[in-house]
């Protein structure tokens, strides 16, 4: 049951801080405002509550108006988020903080991450992902025998990350009725292992928004090349998101990677997140560089291709055309 002391104690969560943690951003002050490093648009005013994304025209005030009005989350899913990450509350309660010595509260703990109960059917999931969303099935069962995909007793989609003793650390829900768009990870997750495909010693890694997205972009590669098995030969990172809380783990776990390929989404905050990390990690050593899809995202990519090469015998398809493809930020 979530109390009013709670929902009054979540509308006052220190925003700057939250999306820290929650989403890794980070930001510099300037004349009063904290501009986000990573997504430059999105700006917070000096009581670390106010908020205005310029670039997307959504304004609001505090952490639950913005998982609300930029993640989609309903009122009590972004309440229960906030309650599990266990940020500071208020301003009030950052000037007045407890001395080093004393011990945490009970409500001040990070609550242990709980997967979803699984359904003993799973045909909501074949029928989102694979009719609705054009995924190959030979890449559902094979992330499905993995334990990294199942469908919830809600009829949501889980995608499940590991650490690296195998145990579960990040989970995120997405919904599956078109009429009511749901998406948000689950409560205690650390993005520092997000949902990834990883199956080869490539040198590359191509980084998406979502796990979704980097199904269907492993399954282009099996359309184009007509071979099931096609995608296996690249790895593949989900972010949850556009901040990169989940690359330096990646990175410390396949030391082989040397070059990064940036396949966020084809929107201002998918291109502004997409170079940002290209050049940070350029700066780090990396080869980096940019493959945006053609449209808005690649599951979008991936249903005209499959569009295409139902209705001719040519796929008339490459994987991008953006004037950034080859663009190298070494």
């Amino acid at each position: 049951m979530i109390d009013n002391n709670t929902i009054e104690q979540a509308r006052h969560t220190d925003l700057l801080q939250f999306l820290e943690r929650h989403n890794g951003f980070t930001f510099s002050e300037k004349s009063g405002i904290y501009r986000c490093r990573q997504h430059p648009s999105l700006a917070i005013k000096n009581d670390r509550l106010s908020f205005y994304w310029h670039s997307k025209g959504i304004g609001g005030y505090g952490a639950v108006d913005y998982l609300m009005k930029i993640e989609n989350m309903g009122f009590r899913d972004a309440l229960e988020v906030i309650r599990g990450w266990c940020f500071t509350t208020s301003l009030t309660s950052q000037q007045n903080r407890p001395t080093p010595s004393a011990p945490p509260t009970q409500s001040s703990l990070p609550k242990n991450l709980t997967l979803p109960e699984r359904a003993g059917v799973t045909l909501q999931l074949f029928d989102y992902l694979c009719i609705k969303r054009g995924i190959d099935s030979t890449i559902i069962h094979r992330l499905m025998d993995e334990n990294k995909l199942y469908q919830d007793r809600r009829g949501n989609i889980v995608f499940v990350g590991y650490d690296e003793q195998g145990k579960v650390k990040f989970a995120s829900l997405r919904g599956t009725y078109d009429n009511k768009p749901f998406r948000r990870d689950c409560t205690g997750s650390d993005k520092r292992y997000c949902f990834h495909m990883t199956y080869s010693q490539s040198v590359q890694l191509y980084i998406f928004e979502s796990a979704i997205d980097s199904m269907s972009h492993a399954s282009i590669e099996n359309v184009i090349t007509g071979n099931a098995s096609a995608w296996l030969e690249h790895n593949r990172l989900s972010l949850s998101g556009t901040a990169d809380t989940a690359l330096p783990k990646y990175l410390q776990q396949h030391p082989h990677v040397k070059e990064l390929v940036l396949c966020m989404d084809n929107d201002t905050a998918g291109r502004d997140a997409a170079i940002a990390i290209a050049r940070k990690y350029a700066d780090k050593g990396y080869m980096t560089r940019l493959e945006l899809p053609r449209g808005k995202d690649y599951n979008e990519d991936l249903l005209v291709a499959k569009k295409a090469i139902i209705s001719a015998t040519k796929l008339p398809y490459t994987f991008n055309v953006q004037a950034d493809r080859g663009r190298f930020y070494r």
